[in-house]
């Protein structure tokens, strides 16, 4: 019945005035750190220069594997792929996760530019703006959070079927979360356009025929640039090259993965399923606080190098302001939403990020596993401020 629900009513959340006073203090707080502070929420001149570094090695890396010196070298030259992969991804978190919520400039044709930086790594930036935008507005809902659909390979909520591989996804996580840009740089792209009629919870989507084009002209450019053109100008051999070219994928797809699934899928967030008529018992933001955890807040450079994806709580509820500022508008999220005696959860290190992560997936590794829909106090007994 639920997942009836999910196909045949619009999902809406359903929240209260009570419940709403928490995000217009929050909002209030928020504009008026910049408009005290004098500052735009899109980028600044900080992130301007990290786009620029992140093409600039990017092409740095290709042109020593170019060069051909690495060539005589089997072990240089595998890392020297797998850097054009972390190049890959850097791409991704500097500028393209922001682009696509319209957040590095007021002007929408920066955006969409620079957005077509996952055209550039092997991706569609077009299907990556329509999934994202609804893993972001149905976050951990199984059914139209699409970040949860796992083809049966792993159970990521108790609502999805069990079956009795699931039993050792704790184990087998590392190699498949390895796979999985891989996966998409092959065959996700071109499901998604031809195999699927619906993303999250949009129904009989038609994409536009520009967007087709782009697709195929940008995987033949991905493809020959990262794989034709060694196999014609590098002097290493042909099955060393391809092991290179899978090797661009391995440990950054490893990376891509925990970085985003860490965030959502661990021990203390919750799983909403909508009612009868559709309803999520909760307003937006509470519903991502309770769906939604940080970690490593305060490693300046971890920030710095996935872009802000560990601070995504604040990221959830305001996607339009660029991740720059996360660190500075982060405290103002936790004080508030302490003022109104609201869970904020986070872990201090990636480590104890990830070692919740595998504590969910082995829970979830049980067919009776039961994970609460709603965190009560966030729900239910909000403290007005």
């Amino acid at each position: 019945m639920l997942q009836k629900t999910i196909s045949e009513k619009r999902v809406k959340f359903r929240s209260t005035p009570q419940k709403d006073e928490f995000i217009k203090v929050l909002r209030k707080n928020i504009n008026n750190y910049f408009k005290e502070n004098n500052i735009s929420k899109h980028a600044n001149t900080e992130l301007w220069l990290k786009i620029a570094v992140a093409y600039l090695f990017w092409i740095s890396i290709y042109s020593l594997i170019m060069s051909d010196w690495l060539s005589d070298n089997p072990i240089l030259l595998i890392v020297g792929f797998s850097l054009l992969g972390f190049a890959n991804i850097f791409i991704t978190f500097s500028s393209v996760h922001d682009s696509v919520h319209d957040a590095i400039s007021p002007k929408k044709w920066v955006n969409q530019l620079l957005a077509r930086g996952m055209d550039f790594v092997g991706a569609s930036s077009y299907l990556l703006r329509q999934m994202h935008g609804e893993h972001h507005k149905w976050v951990n809902i199984h059914g139209i959070d699409v970040t949860l659909e796992t083809h049966g390979l792993f159970r990521f909520t108790p609502h999805q079927p069990w079956k009795p591989l699931h039993k050792f996804q704790h184990i087998y996580i590392p190699f498949l979360y390895s796979m999985a840009q891989l996966q998409w740089i092959i065959f996700k792209d071109f499901k998604w356009f031809f195999g699927e009629s619906h993303i999250g919870n949009i129904k009989n989507i038609k994409h536009p025929i520009s967007e087709y084009f782009i697709l195929f002209l940008s995987k033949g450019l991905y493809y020959t640039l990262t794989l034709v053109l060694p196999l014609i100008f590098l002097s290493a051999s042909w099955w060393l090259i391809l092991i290179g070219w899978v090797s661009i994928h391995i440990l950054s797809g490893l990376t891509f993965a925990l970085v985003f699934q860490c965030t959502h899928i661990c021990d203390g967030t919750t799983y909403p399923m909508p009612d009868e008529e559709g309803n999520i018992e909760n307003n937006y933001a509470l519903h991502v606080l309770a769906t939604t955890a940080d970690f490593s807040r305060e490693s300046r450079i971890g920030t710095w190098l996935i872009g802000g994806i560990n601070i995504h709580v604040i990221h959830h509820i305001f996607p339009e302001i660029c991740h720059v500022h996360y660190p500075k508008i982060t405290p103002i999220l936790i004080q508030t939403a302490k003022e109104f005696g609201i869970e904020y959860m986070e872990f201090k290190t990636f480590g104890q990020a990830f070692r919740n992560h595998i504590k969910m997936l082995r829970h979830l590794s049980n067919r009776e596993a039961n994970v609460p829909m709603y965190k009560t106090e966030n729900a239910s007994t909000i403290q007005m401020a």
